[in-house]
């Protein structure tokens, strides 16, 4: 049975040399696990700003303070990440794992 993941957004910029990092990070995590990951960008298109806009308080916790790109969040859990990431800590935000403080743990359901 294949694993379930949450639905994640991805808010980005498009030149945003973070953003662009996390790129092959992203298609890697899609193509090995199978999960789904909606990218967003935010810098040139208003409608996902706006979108963005409705996790500004989560988005904003995991960076610091203000919302920033890019933006990883878990619909579901209502869990974020900031910045760029490794591999596992998308997993993680994917998998429900707590990501408060901008730092993945492993959901206690999963251990």
């Amino acid at each position: 049975m294949a694993k379930k993941y949450g639905h994640v957004i991805e808010f980005y910029g498009e030149t945003c040399p973070h953003c662009i990092s996390m790129k092959p990070v992203i298609e890697d995590i899609e193509k090995h696990t199978g999960a789904k990951i909606e990218r967003l960008e935010v810098w040139n298109n208003e409608e996902n700003a706006r979108k963005m806009e409705q996790y500004n308080d989560i988005i904003g916790e995991a960076c610091g303070g203000l919302p920033g790109v890019p933006a990883f969040v878990n619909v579901d859990t209502k869990q974020a990440l900031c910045g760029a990431h490794d591999k596992e800590e998308i997993i993680q935000l994917l998998s429900g794992g707590d990501c408060s403080s901008n730092v993945c743990k492993p959901h206690t359901k999963h251990k």
